[in-house]
């Protein structure tokens, strides 16, 4: 753990400029990066936008759930010289931001899979969601509020939950295509 102080000091040392600029970037892992992407996604697919609403919400349960079990203090909390600049409280471990940002990624990677064949604008759409995710976990301990595990174990849990939300979505839809296709055909 204290290396990821370190990193953490590190990070806090770069400048008010830079931490600026990631309390802006961490905005979007939050109501606004959750808005702004059911609206992308509402826009392109409807239903896939009631599946990540539903997965959203469930993923943030899963998350205050977790952070109660493991119960791991805050960075600020731990370490002296590290600055609360988040203003923050409450548990550090799993990072709900990334877990957010993860979740959004993965829908947004999969909504634009589903829609283009292109390579080049499904590669612009894995690099543009691995670069948001990146930027919000690199806010979260630049501001002092999460460590690296907090980070990466928000990610892993915000995957894999997209994936259960996009897989019972997929299994759902299938369904209710099979349904109407036999109804049409009596």
């Amino acid at each position: 753990m204290k290396f990821e102080a370190e990193l953490i000091t590190f990070l806090q040392g770069a400048g008010e400029g830079w931490i600026t600029f990631f309390k802006i970037v961490t905005l979007f892992a939050s109501w606004l990066g959750f808005a702004i992407a059911l609206m992308v996604l509402y826009s392109k697919n409807k239903k896939l936008s009631y599946a990540f609403f539903i997965t959203f919400f469930v993923g943030l349960a899963i998350n205050i759930a977790l952070k109660f079990i493991i119960a791991r203090p805050r960075p600020f909390d731990s370490y002296s010289n590290i600055l609360n600049l988040g203003n923050e409280d409450g548990y550090s471990m799993p990072s709900s931001h990334a877990l957010c940002s993860a979740m959004i990624s993965v829908f947004i990677c999969y909504m634009t899979f589903k829609a283009s064949k292109n390579k080049f604008t499904r590669a612009i759409s894995i690099v543009a969601m691995l670069l948001y995710y990146a930027l919000i976990c690199i806010s979260r301990m630049m501001l002092g509020v999460h460590y690296l595990t907090d980070v990466l174990a928000g990610g892993i849990v915000g995957t894999l939950l997209a994936l259960v939300g996009i897989l019972l979505y997929n299994i759902i839809i299938k369904k209710l295509e099979n349904k109407h296709g036999k109804n049409d055909q009596k």
